[in-house]
């Protein structure tokens, strides 16, 4: 996923504007390959002994797919947002 969140203003999410919100988001998301990841989850295994190079390169990607997609919403909410979703570990807690 090519991160577009330093060339492009993410919305903010506020009290008034959040059916808004969610749909450009969402967009956005879909946009960069990371909505998949807010909507089914990202669980972090408990190990990767006897992987494949394949497996590994595919959890290297959905991995920052996830991580990306929780930056984006990190940086769209404002500080109260933040505040409640701060110890979130992956977009689809957050």
């Amino acid at each position: 996923m090519e991160i577009v969140t330093s060339n492009v203003s993410l919305p903010r999410l506020m009290k008034v504007n959040s059916e808004n919100w969610n749909i450009q988001m969402k967009a956005l998301l879909e946009s960069q390959d990371g909505w998949e990841a807010v909507q089914k989850g990202f669980v972090e295994p408990t190990t990767i002994a006897g992987y494949i190079a394949a497996q590994n390169k595919t959890l290297k990607e959905i991995r920052l797919k996830d991580k990306a997609a929780l930056y984006m919403l990190f940086r769209a909410v404002n500080e109260s947002g933040f505040e409640n979703i701060v110890s979130a570990t992956t977009s689809k807690e957050a």
